[in-house]
C-alpha cells in the first residue's frame, strides 16, 4: 500500500474460529448488509489479522472484549492475553454488564484495569434490556463504571446511534451523554459509532465538552453525513477519532475512504492517531 504505518484503530476485535461460532443470532444479519469479510463469520488468525493491519498501514488497535447475554466471542481475559504476547500492537478494551450490585460493577471494573491491564471500558445500552428497550447511559446502573474509571484514569466507549443487530436503538440517543459528562468532567468519553441517525447531538456533544469525544466505528467515512465530513474537516477535527469495528469493516476500506474525502495530512494524522492518543492517554 505505501501507507505510513501510523494509525491505530480504536474498536476492533480478534475473531478466532472459535469465537466466530459464538455470534448471537441478532448480529448474524448486519454482517451480511455489510458484506463483512469471511473472517466476521469464520474467523481466522492472530497472524493473518496482523498481515492485514500491516498491509493497511495500521499500527495498533484498541482491542475490544465482546459478549452478549452471557455468550463471549471473545473475553477480557483473552483480551489481555493478546496484549501481553503483542504489546506493540493491541491496547486492551473490556467490558462489564452493569446489571449487577454497583460494587460488583465497581470492583469488576478495577479489576480489569488493574489485573488485566485494559485501558478503556466499552459499553453497549441495548444489551442491558430486554431485547425491546434498552437502558440508556444516564441510569443509575452505569454510574459505578463512570465513578471507577474517571477515579483510574481509563476511558468509557459507549455505543450510540442506531443498532445494526435487531436490538433496540433509542437507549444510544447521544444526549443521554451531556448528563454523564456534566456529572463526570474528569470521565473520558467515546460516542461509539457515529450516532446516526443523531449524529449532529454526537459532534455538538463532542464540541461542548472537554472529554467527550465522536468515534466513528462500524461507519465507513464514504457513508458519513455531509455535517460530519465538514465537522471532522474544521470544527470538530481535534474531536473524531478513526475506527472500523474490524473485522465488520476493514482497516484498509476506511483508510482509503478517509483519504478520498480530501483531508489534509494534518487533520487526517489527528483523526487516526493523534485524537485517541490524547484520549486514551497512550504513552506512545
Amino acid at each position: 500500500m505505501g501507507r505510513k504505518r501510523i494509525a491505530i484503530d480504536a474498536w476492533a476485535t480478534y475473531v478466532s474460529p472459535e469465537g466466530a461460532k459464538r455470534w448471537p443470532p441478532e448480529f448474524l444479519h448486519i454482517f451480511r448488509k455489510y458484506r463483512s469479510p469471511k473472517s466476521m463469520t469464520e474467523g481466522q488468525t492472530v497472524q493473518a489479522m496482523l498481515q492485514e493491519m500491516d498491509e493497511a498501514g495500521v499500527d495498533r488497535v484498541i482491542l475490544s472484549a465482546f459478549y452478549y447475554k452471557g455468550q463471549w466471542v471473545l473475553t477480557n481475559e483473552e483480551v489481555a492475553d493478546l496484549v501481553r504476547q503483542y504489546p506493540d500492537r493491541f491496547i486492551g478494551a473490556g467490558t462489564v454488564s452493569v446489571m449487577q450490585k454497583p460494587m460488583d460493577v465497581a470492583r469488576e471494573v478495577e479489576r480489569l484495569v488493574k489485573d488485566l491491564g485494559l485501558r478503556c471500558i466499552r459499553l453497549e445500552p441495548y444489551m442491558y434490556g430486554d431485547g425491546m428497550t434498552g437502558l440508556p447511559p444516564n441510569d443509575k446502573h452505569y454510574w459505578p463504571v463512570y465513578m471507577k474509571c474517571s477515579e483510574l484514569g481509563v476511558a468509557v466507549a459507549i455505543q450510540v446511534g442506531h443498532t445494526g443487530p435487531l436490538l433496540p436503538s433509542e437507549c444510544g440517543r447521544p444526549i443521554y451523554l451531556d448528563e454523564v459528562a456534566l456529572a463526570f468532567p474528569d470521565l473520558v468519553i467515546l460516542g461509539c459509532h457515529v450516532g446516526q441517525p443523531w449524529h449532529e447531538e454526537m459532534m455538538t456533544l463532542a464540541w461542548k465538552h472537554p472529554n467527550v469525544y465522536l468515534e466513528t466505528s462500524a461507519r465507513g467515512p464514504r457513508q458519513w453525513p455531509q455535517s460530519l465530513v465538514d465537522y471532522a474537516k474544521g470544527w470538530g477535527q481535534d474531536k473524531v477519532i478513526w475506527a472500523t469495528d474490524y473485522p465488520l469493516l476493514g482497516f484498509d476500506r476506511t483508510l482509503s475512504e478517509l483519504e478520498a474525502l480530501g483531508v489534509s495530512e494534518e487533520i487526517y494524522r489527528k483523526l487516526v492517531r493523534d485524537n485517541v492518543v490524547r484520549a486514551l492517554r497512550l504513552d506512545l
